[in-house]
């Protein structure tokens, strides 16, 4: 089982933590130490031929060299001396004039020979050439900070957060030690995860959950928005009212001659009365109106955008709750996989920095579960403020992220759109008012009559008669005939109608915006349901079995990389729902449908 895990320098490197009892954990260290010397830049040597037809070799090391068999490996316990049997003749070596360097890695290595090989099993070892092993004696002091150049090529710099850690330093592997003692000792030695994993905080009424209709409801009677397309409604409504009102008639008291041979004169009272001709007041009400029409639709769009906005903040509600359970439950699973980890490392079978990954991971998990926590009430936050109620305590809302959204084809929506916009209706209403503004504008120069008339008496006389005086004009249209007003009105026209085609092409435009994110995301969403999830939980449950039966013969990282995939596919698939009822809320919005989930026929006109 050690052997399979760990690669063969790791094995002696354990074998020479654990004493090197046994000769194969030594013939092992051996093997590690002098293939080391192959990677060094010194060409090995080439066998000489002797005039009786017998090979030499260049003389072994001594005991103090870089790769002789008994010298210590980077400061590791020196190897013991290998067996006399196992020992082989060295012949000397043959002359440098003869020998040509060999020019390649390959070279090098076709031209090394063993120097032992024990019985049953073949172990090779390579020794470079011996001009190589004089000079590294030679200069000892070059080659000490060459080594030392190399080992602090990818020291961590000291800039770095957590540079400081100190390193983690596991006791010897005793395979006299019971288990569970050395479990216990070397859980010991791995820090616990910084902090538990927030509980959940249940709102109020978790019995009866607020559905989405009644935060709508809720909105519709506390937001400030729709209270003020409201008002604009009543004051167009108002100005309609006021510009078909008929003109008041004027009365007053008149005296006229007054002191005539010292008399009061004429005394009496007078009324005048503008009549308004050609319907210009039932002109004048009728655009106003049209003025009203505008105004109530743009109330409409205010209790829709107000419901879309009720909705989205809705949705974001449900899918920071579906993070937050998906994020409790990754956090729970990466605390059990990094004490397995810690378990398999008092087993002997994995190195002591892999828990430390596995440890990152679990508390980046459990970062991840505050991250949630915390978005779920800033999300209920922003429905509060949404619904008018910035003071509203946490309440449960029902529904679920999973819900099937409703389906509609484009062309249906492209006419609901055209038919039943508010835009458009507002925008059509604008066209008439301003037809009966230019047709009052147009009657304008016909002139209203004015009609006066009083009642006196006659005081300059001793006969006490009454009299009247009666009057009766209009204005003559000479100068002014309204042609300014008229041309205004005629370009206001003009420009409303225009405003009608401007309208239309931006629904359209913003449809086919809106349609092409919630039939991409639809059937996304429908492939992670059908599909991608369901292929990655069987393949984690596959490696997951395969190791629980196989063993050793499978990697435990597999299962980690496989947890993170699955992981991964979860989360990708709630950023597709996110992005699912996000399209499908602009959607339900440009098509102004009261309700949500009946979005091919609920809406109104």
């Amino acid at each position: 089982m050690l052997e399979r895990s760990l690669p063969l320098a790791g094995v002696a490197f354990l074998g020479l933590l654990a004493g090197c009892q046994s000769d194969r954990c030594c013939l092992i260290g051996h093997y590690v130490q002098t293939a080391s010397t192959v990677a060094d830049d010194t060409p090995p040597p080439q066998a000489a031929t002797k005039p009786d037809g017998q090979s030499s070799s260049p003389p072994a090391p001594a005991s103090t060299g870089a790769s002789g068999s008994g010298a210590a490996l980077d400061g590791l316990p020196a190897l013991p001396e290998t067996p006399p049997v196992l020992r082989q003749p060295v012949p000397a070596p043959e002359p440098q004039a003869a020998r040509r360097p060999p020019s390649t890695v390959g070279e090098q290595l076709s031209e090394a020979r063993p120097i032992w090989r024990p019985s049953g099993i073949q172990q090779v070892s390579f020794q470079s050439a011996p001009e190589s092993l004089a000079t590294r004696s030679a200069d000892g002091q070059k080659n000490e900070a060459v080594a030392r150049q190399r080992s602090q090529r990818f020291a961590v710099p000291k800039e770095l957060p957590g540079s400081d850690a100190s390193p983690l330093r596991l006791p010897a592997y005793d395979a006299q030690q019971p288990l569970e003692v050395r479990r216990s000792l070397i859980r010991s030695l791995f820090p616990e995860l910084p902090y538990e994993v927030p509980p959940l905080v249940a709102g109020d009424r978790a019995d009866e959950p607020m559905t989405l209709s009644e935060l709508q409801q809720l909105g519709l009677e506390h937001s400030p928005v729709v209270s003020q397309a409201a008002a604009d409604v009543e004051s167009a409504r108002g100005k309609a009212i006021q510009v078909g009102l008929y003109p008041n008639p004027t009365v007053g008291y008149e005296g006229d001659t007054v002191g005539t041979t010292n008399t009061a004169g004429y005394n009496g009272a007078f009324i005048s009365q503008e009549f308004v001709t050609a319907g210009k007041l039932t002109l004048a009400q009728d655009s106003a109106l049209m003025a009203m029409q505008a105004a109530e639709a743009d109330l409409r769009k205010a209790r829709v955008s107000l419901a879309s906005n009720i909705r989205r903040r809705y949705f974001e509600l449900l899918l920071a709750q579906e993070r937050l359970v998906f994020s409790r439950a990754l956090a729970t699973l990466s605390e059990e996989v990094y004490h397995a980890q810690i378990d398999l490392v008092a087993g002997g079978e994995n190195a002591a920095y892999e828990p430390l990954q596995l440890r990152v991971l679990a508390v980046q998990a459990r970062n991840n579960v505050v991250q949630a926590d915390n978005r779920v009430m800033a999300a209920w936050r922003q429905l509060a403020a949404t619904l008018g109620l910035p003071e509203m305590p946490r309440t449960e809302v029902a529904g679920s992220i999973e819900t099937p959204a409703p389906k509609i084809d484009y062309e249906s929506a492209r006419t609901i759109v055209l038919s039943r916009h508010s835009d458009l209706i507002a925008a059509q209403s604008l066209i008439s008012s301003a037809q009966y503004n230019l047709r009052l504008q147009e009657v304008t120069p016909i002139p209203n009559i004015e009609l006066y008339t009083a009642v006196q008496h006659d005081a300059t006389t001793p006969l006490d008669n009454f009299s009247y005086n009666l009057q009766i004009g209009l204005p003559v249209p000479v100068f002014n005939r309204n042609q300014g007003n008229i041309t205004s009105a005629h370009a206001q026209v003009t420009r409303s109608q225009q405003d009608l085609i401007d309208k239309r092409n931006t629904l359209q435009n913003m449809l086919a915006e809106i349609y092409g994110r919630y039939a991409s995301n639809m059937t996304i969403a429908a492939s992670y349901r059908t599909e991608i999830l369901q292929d990655q939980v069987r393949v984690y449950r596959g490696i997951y079995d395969r190791f629980r039966e196989a063993g050793g013969d499978v990697d435990f990282a597999q299962i980690v990389v496989a947890q993170q995939t699955l992981a991964q596919a979860i989360a990708g698939y709630l950023d597709v729902l996110g992005q699912q009822w996000a399209a499908t809320v602009d959607l339900a919005e440009i098509l102004q449908a009261d309700d949500l989930f009946a979005i091919g026929g609920g809406a109104e006109g």
